[in-house]
């Protein structure tokens, strides 16, 4: 008797997928609720997405999708120990200690549920909304940078002061749906990985739209008075020109979109008033922090990453800290939002767990990056671009990013989660 074998269906992650765009939408207007919208419940709102994360991780474990691997593993068992001693020998607070275990035990598997579930008709889905997001962030931070920081567009979390930061020449950094400027930030540099990949590839993309996301961005950047978003979106321009120079063809494609954006700039620098300012002030900060003690962002960022490192060895072995090192955590502990072990994010892992399972997470995560960035290099020339482009906010995200700020860790997730999706994508096809 002859047997027909039916092709298995395909597993139906549409729920996932519901739960992740809705991850995604409130990463970015996660600010815009806790400032505008229920500022009575700004609090609370600061963990909005972690039932979603949650909801995320359990419906991908019911559905048996294959996202435990051992970064995953290794993050879980440092950080459920690091939470055994906190409770145990640290300072002994259950709220502040998950409030830290939170990171790894849920939001950190999401990268790899996004890059198992999401195609990459997902990916451009998102990057296209993003374009559009784009345009309308630049027309709102236009009216908050000529604003003042009494009016209501500049209101702060829960309804109280004001969102912006110093600037330069009397102006402040604004800080568009998200809570602070390091937000916002963030999203521009992410925003930029598909203004440069659509651009360059051959994907369908309106070219009214991307022209208009483009210009948003020139306009946008300067109006940010960030030179970390900046230099990162120069940063994301760089691994885009590696991924596409793979003929001469390509390489005119990339030179062809340098001519762009430099004409851009200097029609928008003689006709625009608003630009034209924009840069001024920026420029102004550029100056002015480069004139002060480790004021070049470039030494900053390294030695962000190699002095937490050489302090690793001054720490304990093992620190009973998980959550300290957060803003939330340190209110919870003494009534004040400040840093009680470091700003940067390396000295904060070191710092909450020590060098044993503190040294562990940052190795886990430079790992990951050399990991995501080494396959992505390794791929045929023709499915690079995605990928290189999106290593040049991810793999900073991963190493770098501080990951107990809420919005850095959104952002973090999504773009590393997106990155491994397009990585995945390709391999499936090989």
């Amino acid at each position: 008797m002859n047997t027909i074998t039916v092709p298995a269906a395909e597993p139906n992650y549409s729920s996932l997928k519901m739960a992740i765009w809705l991850y995604f939408l409130l990463w970015i207007f996660e600010g815009a609720l806790r400032k505008w919208i229920l500022p009575s419940l700004a609090t609370p709102l600061l963990v909005v997405r972690d039932p979603i994360a949650i909801y995320i991780v359990v419906r991908a474990l019911y559905l048996n999708v294959k996202f435990m691997n051992p970064y995953v593993v290794l993050g879980l068992l440092f950080t459920l120990l690091g939470l055994a001693i906190t409770l145990t020998f640290g300072h002994e607070n259950l709220f502040v200690g998950l409030y830290g275990a939170r990171i790894m035990l849920f939001h950190f598997p999401i990268i790899f549920i996004i890059g198992t579930v999401f195609t990459k008709v997902d990916v451009l889905k998102m990057g296209r909304l993003m374009l559009w997001i784009n345009i309308l962030m630049t027309v709102l931070i236009y009216f908050q940078f000529t604003s003042p920081q009494s009016a209501y567009i500049n209101i702060g979390i829960g309804g109280e002061g004001s969102a912006g930061f110093d600037g330069a020449m009397g102006y402040f950094r604004p800080s568009g749906t998200f809570s602070f400027i390091s937000g916002l930030s963030s999203f521009y540099i992410l925003s930029s990985v598909f203004v440069f990949y659509f651009w360059l590839s051959k994907e369908s993309c309106s070219h009214l739209l991307l022209l208009a996301s483009t210009i948003a961005l020139v306009i946008g950047l300067p109006l940010t008075i960030s030179r970390g978003a900046v230099v990162g979106v120069l940063l994301v321009g760089v691994f885009a020109f590696i991924g596409s120079s793979t003929s001469i063809k390509s390489i005119m494609k990339t030179v062809f979109t340098v001519v762009i954006l430099f004409g851009l700039f200097t029609i928008l620098q003689k006709t625009t008033t608003i630009f034209n300012l924009g840069t001024e002030v920026f420029m102004d900060r550029v100056d002015t922090a480069s004139s002060q003690k480790g004021g070049s962002i470039i030494l900053r960022s390294v030695e962000g990453f190699t002095d937490p490192i050489a302090d690793l060895l001054n720490q304990p072995l093992f620190a009973g800290n998980l959550g300290m090192g957060t803003n939330a955590g340190a209110k919870m502990l003494t009534g004040k939002t400040k840093y009680l072990i470091s700003e940067g994010e390396l000295g904060r892992l070191g710092g909450e767990q020590g060098l044993v399972f503190g040294g562990g997470l940052i190795a886990l995560r430079l790992f990951l990056a050399l990991a995501l960035f080494f396959k992505s290099i390794r791929l045929p020339n023709a499915s690079k671009l995605l990928p290189l482009t999106l290593c040049g906010t991810a793999l900073f995200l991963i190493t770098q990013g501080q990951w107990a700020q809420p919005s850095i860790l959104g952002c973090a997730v999504i773009a590393a989660g997106l990155l491994e999706a397009s990585i995945n994508n390709n391999l499936k096809t090989e």
